[in-house]
């Protein structure tokens, strides 16, 4: 497959070659490809995260807000860095 890269971008890729970054350009847009494919996984498992939270509430399944508890859970995350 051939492909085009905007100016701006070959310069990049270029010099990240140049800098020891990457053995060859094919590395570096595979790499940049595969960066983007796990973004996007990322993302579509975001989605469909969100998507069960709205089908529960849509449901009735609802859970109370709680405030303190939130900040209680975030403290103890944090203190268990």
């Amino acid at each position: 497959m051939a492909i085009t890269i905007p100016e701006e971008l070959q310069a990049f890729v270029s010099r990240s070659v140049a800098s020891g970054r990457f053995r060859s350009e094919d590395e570096a847009v595979q790499k940049g490809l595969k960066l983007l494919r796990d973004r996007e996984d990322k993302l579509e498992a975001l989605r469909a995260d969100l998507q069960v939270g709205i089908d529960q509430v849509d449901s009735g399944q609802k859970v109370p807000f709680d405030v303190a508890a939130i900040e209680q859970r975030g403290q103890e995350l944090l203190a268990g860095r």
